[in-house]
């Protein structure tokens, strides 16, 4: 080899644009475009991430439905018993003829009817809410979303109004110890059906906190999707393999210098 090819060589690595150093470099920013690249979510995945959101909150808003709609019949339920102690405390009270006590259970039984034929009368989607029969599978209600399962389970309130139909009949309401008694289940059931609405409105409650958080995520992925539509992909796909190369280049002209260098010793050796 000619000494100035070997000079030659030399002044070109003298004016090379990149050392080792600065391969490096740019090595670590291809890697790190790399990175960023793979949190872009494609197409595909970006319509699977919404559709699954969408299903969730269509989920929780039939649970929340579920909520209302129970609570709702509940507090009527609540109403008809308030109504039935009311009238037991003016019997209490004297308000009513001796010959007239008898004669309220009449009312007292109708506003029973109406509680369970309330309680039956509580659906969604021809589930019944508040009402179960002894030959039912399912005795829970459940909502389930692709992150939880929220569940409860079906209060069955006609057999509270039951109770209290088989204490009434059995009283005879001019005697004072009957009348308590009747009034004392009645309170029995005021107090089981609260622990029922408190129930659902928990339920309600963690329903809500989960639609909250699929909502957040929803928008957190349109802000995501939109970002990518304004990257110019042309853009970035120019400049990652420009960096691709400029660092390759870097890398052969320090396995270039080696070689000169190893030649250079030769020569003067």
């Amino acid at each position: 080899m000619e000494v100035n090819n070997i000079n030659n060589n030399i002044s070109t690595l003298n004016n090379a644009p990149l050392s080792p150093q600065t391969g490096r470099t740019q090595q670590s920013e291809k890697i790190e475009n790399v990175e960023n690249a793979s949190l872009v979510l494609s197409v595909n995945q970006y319509n699977q991430k919404r559709d699954e959101l969408s299903l969730n909150i269509q989920s929780i808003n039939e649970g929340l439905a579920i909520t209302k709609i129970s609570e709702n019949s509940l507090e009527k339920q609540q109403d008809f018993l308030s109504n039935i102690q009311d009238k037991l405390q003016k019997v209490e009270n004297g308000e009513f003829e001796a010959r007239d006590k008898n004669d309220i259970k009449q009312d007292i039984n109708e506003d029973l009817k109406n509680f369970n034929q309330l309680a039956y009368e509580t659906k969604f989607n021809n589930q019944t809410l508040l009402s179960k029969e002894s030959t039912d599978e399912n005795t829970t209600i459940e909502i389930n979303t692709s992150n939880n399962n929220f569940s409860i389970e079906r209060p069955n309130t006609p057999q509270l109004a039951n109770d209290i139909f088989g204490e009434l009949n059995e009283a005879n309401l001019n005697s004072l110890p009957d009348l308590q008694r009747v009034s004392k289940q009645v309170e029995e059931a005021s107090r089981q059906l609260q622990a029922v609405t408190s129930e659902f409105t928990e339920f309600g409650n963690k329903l809500e906190s989960s639609a909250k958080e699929n909502i957040v995520e929803q928008q957190n992925l349109y802000n995501q999707n939109k970002s990518n539509q304004l990257r110019d992909f042309g853009k970035e796909s120019t400049d990652f393999n420009k960096t691709n190369v400029n660092a390759n280049a870097g890398y052969l002209a320090a396995s270039q210098a080696n070689i000169v260098q190893e030649q250079s010793v030769r020569l003067l050796s």
